[in-house]
């Protein structure tokens, strides 16, 4: 009976063999089953590419240096600053006509500024102009002996202030009071007594050549004694 007992008894090792191989293979489900296999996609092939060569484009031209410091070739330049006016300085007019001005708060007349331009030169020409010139005594063209009896008379006495016009040849070609006598009849007789009498050399230009002119004068009538 012993013999027997004995040698159906369980044999430990064996049966933690028996054990073991299932818990193994369940083991090795498990961890088989919680992997995740991860796959990396295979990168992309670079592609090659033919690049043309493009011309770059030309530079811009440089622009002139104005400063005279760093470019010699500059051309100058001037910088005008304007001066304020001030109280002492004269009203000076340039362009208008006005031979006079005043100094403005003080009412003193100031003459015409100069300031030393040189006018025109005059022509240099071979001769001096000359005016009319009355040939004899002028004081003959009119005499007592022109005093008409009724003008004694009527009392009728002046001085007329005559101016006559002479052409190239030296004849009086008009006659023009400027001043009267106050009497018409004098006047009259005037003008008709020395465009008759009066005789003249005629003026000359600067080149001596015989050109018209003018020749002023006065008449004083008085009765005679």
């Amino acid at each position: 009976m012993n013999y027997a007992s004995n040698t159906r008894r369980p044999n430990p090792a064996a049966m933690l063999g028996a054990l073991g191989i299932p818990a193994a293979i369940g083991a090795l489900l498990v961890v088989g089953l919680a992997v995740t296999v991860v796959v990396t996609p295979e990168p992309p092939r670079p592609k090659g590419e033919m690049i043309t060569e493009a011309p770059l484009p030309p530079p811009p031209p440089p622009t002139p240096d104005a400063n005279p410091r760093t470019n010699p070739n500059a051309a100058p330049t001037t910088t005008l600053t304007p001066i304020p006016p001030r109280a002492d300085m004269l009203p000076v007019d340039l362009g208008r006509a006005d031979p006079v001005s005043t100094l403005p708060g003080t009412g003193d007349l100031v003459g015409p500024v100069d300031f030393g331009i040189p006018g025109p030169t005059p022509s240099a020409l071979p001769f001096d102009p000359v005016g009319a010139n009355p040939r004899g005594r002028p004081g003959t063209w009119v005499t007592n002996a022109d005093y008409r009896p009724r003008w004694i008379r009527e009392d009728l006495t002046g001085s007329a202030s005559f101016r006559l016009s002479i052409d190239a040849a030296g004849k009086v070609t008009g006659c023009t009071i400027t001043r009267s006598t106050g009497h018409a009849a004098l006047d009259t007789a005037t003008c008709e007594l020395v465009t008759k009498r009066a005789r003249f050399d005629a003026a000359r230009d600067g080149n001596d050549k015989p050109v018209a002119g003018t020749y002023a004068n006065t008449v004083t009538w008085a009765i005679p004694e």
